[in-house]
């Protein structure tokens, strides 16, 4: 398997985790595993931060059910009258960590739908997975739709990319900060918390069996390559948590697709960024 390139870690790991981390793995090798997967399906809930209210307090608030895994969510809801976009936000985000977008697509009288992962923001449980994800926009589209466009950041774009390709009727997409393969996901948690190569790999394993698939079929890397739709891939060079060359490996397997590269936003100001945001919706307008 190649490689992912080292990096600097993009999360700051408590002592006592990292001590957990280390027991583990002089403990057992099937410990360790477990300790790995404990970790790594339960997202870190943050507070909301105050650029986020305004977002948060003018939507429509709904606790949706989504059947398909039998979990509810929260959804906010922008009322327009002309497109309407569904924005997805990453892994330990909120849906209104997009508020930029909503803001600025608002003023093109846009409908606007978001919504809180299984775990994340105000959805409850505690773990979650990118099968979930992709599951909720499924039954999302059921509820709200038709949609006419979608953005999506980080693991999100996952998911967002699984869905197009499994179906997910929509005229243009943007992608921002994604990564290419899901093992590397993988590989990338177990380097900022030093699990060993051998527990990664324990990891992987474990969980194709208990979800009955092959990870890689959920790689953004392999939905890209079945998708038509005119697609926008987003990456910034300082990018921590997802290396940009991996938005480069999207755009030459893409069909249909824009590649703009930003520097010096990183994995998350990316979504502030006022230019970066107007090129994104432009992309959605050029392409009704």
């Amino acid at each position: 398997m190649k490689k992912n390139k080292k990096q600097r870690p993009a999360v700051r790991v408590p002592k006592s985790i990292r001590f957990v981390v280390w027991l583990s793995q002089r403990i057992s090798n099937a410990l360790a595993t477990k300790v790995a997967l404990y970790l790594f399906f339960r997202p870190q809930r943050f507070k909301t931060p105050v650029r986020e209210h305004q977002m948060r307090d003018a939507a429509e608030q709904i606790k949706f059910y989504a059947s398909s895994i039998q979990k509810e969510i929260q959804v906010y809801r922008l009322s327009g009258k002309k497109k309407k976009v569904l924005l997805l936000h990453g892994w330990s985000g909120r849906g209104t960590q997009l508020f930029y977008f909503a803001e600025k697509l608002q003023k093109e009288n846009c409908e606007i739908i978001t919504f809180d992962m299984p775990a994340h923001g105000q959805s409850p449980g505690n773990k979650t997975n990118v099968l979930e994800l992709t599951c909720c926009i499924q039954d999302i589209n059921q509820k709200f739709s038709p949609f006419d466009a979608a953005i999506a950041h980080s693991m999100g774009s996952f998911a967002l990319l699984r869905a197009i390709k499994d179906g997910l009727p929509l005229q243009s997409a943007a992608i921002i900060g994604s990564g290419d393969s899901i093992k590397g996901v993988f590989y990338r948690f177990s380097q900022q918390l030093h699990f060993s190569e051998k527990i990664t790999e324990r990891m992987i394993t474990t969980v194709e069996k208990q979800f009955g698939t092959k990870l890689e079929t959920y790689s953004s890397s392999m939905s890209i390559k079945e998708i038509d739709i005119p697609l926008l891939i987003v990456h910034d060079k300082d990018d921590k948590e997802a290396p940009y060359e991996c938005s480069i490996t999207l755009h030459d397997l893409a069909r249909n697709s824009q590649l703009k590269l930003t520097s010096g936003l990183g994995h998350h100001r990316i979504l502030r960024d006022s230019k970066t945001v107007q090129h994104i919706i432009q992309f959605l307008f050029q392409h009704p």
